[in-house]
């Protein structure tokens, strides 16, 4: 802690500026790296004054980097300036001088450390941002800024350089280390006179992909969409190298071959991100840029252990179940869903469930990582993993997989409410060969305790229940339909919300089973069939 304040007392003073910026350099080459399209609506709503950041629109004033943010991701997006790719996305009139405007203010208030706009995440994407769209930035605005962009882009390389060559404290949080080792990559190719850095950078991002992509490609987060992030900084790492004339190492081509495939395993029919442990959904077109861009062809892997992930596909029938990490993965950004699924029907979202918010000072964010937010069973209206247990394996998770005539059966369980309630709970999934009959079984095994069964539907399915009381018809867009039964329990449809992107977040519906548990066993079995089969 005192080397820490010490150290930060230095960062801040004239000299270490003074140092950052000593054999300044008047020249960034551009580098094509980004995997990611922008967006041109976001772009126009940039130009028009209005920035979403950690998926809230917030006006940007005179000047947006004066600007108190409370939540760290939206000043963390603010600052890494990936909002440049949307802007040049934009064919319109005022996009070019919006970016300079902007990049000039930045300039003006920022260009010197600062513990959280220069931390090495933020520092790394706004690096990569600035080698992407420097072209589109400055054309036309002279030389002046270009040379400013280039000197303090040569600083702050600098500076991450020092901070990934220290002990690298900075780096083992979140996804600092993809961002931080790509941007010194791509800086040590597009920066003249950095090409020492490119050994601190693949180091960096070999410790990065040595910590958090697990065996089976899985990220550690366990989070879908942080997985599509660090695997599109892989490929801006890769694409620097190739821009550089350099082979490719081998750990960062086994990572891409690992992560890609990974990625596509926890993505549904529509080709979005499904939304487990503090990730959304992600535009489509996005994801498979992404993909595109790792090279990942051919089926998706059907099961992802190390991960904690288990894909049944037949037909036109996806369906992603959270079976819990192992071997000390985490357990998913403080997200309780443990046994819950999505589920698929060809483009179309069926089951989902209700997403996440990136804005941590929001009560949207508290309030999606509870059980009761995914479709699987929660006990006494509590959430399934004791918040004091750091891994999914202290609380006895456990999965198998049978495979027979192209049908899948996954068994799964935890005993996450036996410490409270003296309850396991164990969930089946089958899905059938056709893809047309996906059924379930959820049991609860000793203690006692009440229950509920929750099965949050996508807001595009039109849901109601038939005459009697013991099903409910589905309707997909198109006229596809599906009926849901189940025995053990009467079905109820209740209001609930959707936030697969949470800057729009929508009603929906969601089907409800409850009940008491007492005794050895109580069971509830369950099924979505489609019509007319």
């Amino acid at each position: 802690m005192i080397f820490q304040f010490a150290r930060d007392i230095y960062f801040r003073s004239d000299i270490y500026n003074r140092m950052l910026r000593r054999h300044g350099t008047a020249h960034i080459q551009a580098l094509t790296t980004d995997p990611v399209p922008g967006d041109p609506a976001r772009g126009a709503e940039i130009l028009s004054g209005d920035m979403i950041l950690a998926a809230r629109r917030r006006r940007l004033g005179a000047h947006p980097f004066a600007t108190a943010l409370k939540s760290r991701r939206a000043l963390a997006e603010l600052y890494g300036f990936a909002w440049l790719r949307d802007l040049a996305a934009l064919s319109a009139p005022g996009a070019r001088e919006a970016a300079q405007a902007l990049v000039h203010d930045w300039l003006r208030h920022c260009d010197r450390w600062d513990p959280e706009t220069w931390s090495p995440g933020v520092a790394g994407t706004r690096l990569l941002a600035w080698i992407n769209y420097i072209e589109f930035v400055t054309n036309g605005s002279g030389g002046g800024l270009r040379a400013d962009m280039a000197q303090s882009a040569a600083a702050q390389l600098r500076h991450l350089a020092g901070v990934a060559r220290s002990d690298g404290t900075p780096l083992k949080d979140g996804e600092a280390g993809f961002a931080a080792g790509a941007a010194l990559v791509a800086g040590a190719v597009a920066v003249p006179g950095r090409e020492p850095l490119l050994d601190t950078g693949l180091a960096c991002l070999e410790a990065a992909v040595r910590r958090d992509i697990l065996a089976d490609g899985a990220h550690r987060s366990r989070s879908p969409e942080t997985a599509c992030r660090a695997l599109a900084r892989l490929i801006e790492a890769h694409r620097a190298l190739q821009a550089g004339r350099r082979p490719p190492p081998e750990f960062l081509v086994d990572a891409l071959g690992r992560l890609g495939p990974a990625v596509k395993a926890l993505t549904l029919g529509d080709g979005a991100l499904t939304a487990f442990n503090g990730g959304v959904n992600g535009a489509a077109h996005t994801v498979s840029a992404v993909l595109g861009a790792a090279g990942v062809r051919g089926a998706a892997p059907a099961s992802l252990p190390d991960g904690g992930y288990e894909r049944l596909h037949a037909g036109t029938t996806t369906v992603i179940a959270d079976t819990g990490g192992r071997d000390g993965a985490a357990g998913g950004g403080g997200h309780a869903g443990a046994l819950s699924f999505e589920m698929s029907a060809g483009r179309h979202r069926l089951v989902v469930n209700c997403g996440a918010h990136p804005d941590e000072t929001t009560e949207w964010a508290r309030v999606l990582r509870s059980t009761a937010a995914h479709s699987t069973l929660s006990v006494n209206d509590t959430d399934a993993l004791p918040a004091d247990a750091p891994r999914r394996a202290d609380v006895g998770m456990a999965v198998r997989r049978n495979e027979r005539g192209g049908s899948s059966l996954v068994q799964m369980g935890h005993e996450g409410y036996r410490r409270a309630f003296g309850i396991v709970y164990n969930r089946d999934l089958y899905l059938s060969g056709a893809g047309d009959d996906f059924r379930g079984k959820d049991a609860l095994v000793g203690g006692a305790g009440a229950f509920t069964l929750r099965f949050h539907l996508h807001p595009d399915v039109g849901a109601s229940m038939l005459e009697g009381g013991d099903a409910v018809l589905l309707k997909l867009p198109g006229g596809t339909g599906w009926r849901f039964r189940c025995a053990g329990a009467t079905p109820e449809l209740e209001e609930s919300v959707y936030l697969g992107d949470p800057a729009e977040p929508r009603r929906c519906r969601q089907i409800v089973l409850r009940g008491d548990h007492h005794g050895r066993e109580t069971a509830v079995r369950w099924s979505f069939l489609r019509e007319g089969t």
